[in-house]
């Protein structure tokens, strides 16, 4: 079966009608995966993601879990690092930590980093693994 990378304002536009017709021709492309074919979202348009729905969209944290908690359950869907980008949104959702920070966290730990340096406070204090640097 083909697999298709999915950019973030693909993703976006399944979650967001701010434009129509795009999310439009989102959703009729997301009604194939798993049968014609399977979408992959990348960490990267997951952090983007975020950033976006925060920042241009005004969701508060608890809506940016829920929205990309729906994205990847979709049916049909891989996403790449899915236990680490789990683990990331339990954390921002449940220490009220970014996801960034939650997911480069878990990413270092997996890659056998002692920890996490940083000079994010909120991050130090919040983020298991993370640690100030001064």
């Amino acid at each position: 079966m083909m697999q298709y990378g999915l950019d973030t304002n693909v993703l976006l536009r399944i979650l967001i009608s701010d434009d129509p017709q795009q999310a439009d021709a989102a959703r009729q492309f997301g009604a194939g995966f798993g049968k014609q074919y399977t979408g992959y979202i990348t960490l990267i348009s997951l952090l983007e993601m975020d950033w976006a729905l925060r920042s241009q969209y005004g969701f508060a944290r608890h809506d940016v879990v829920t929205a990309i908690g729906t994205l990847i359950r979709l049916r049909g869907v891989t996403v790449e690092s899915h236990d680490l980008v789990l683990r990331a949104l339990m954390q921002m959702e449940d220490a009220n930590v970014d996801f960034a920070d939650a997911l480069i966290a878990a990413r270092s730990l997996e890659a056998g980093c002692v920890s996490i340096k940083t000079f994010d406070k909120k991050a130090a204090a919040r983020v298991p693994g993370m640690e100030l640097l001064a």
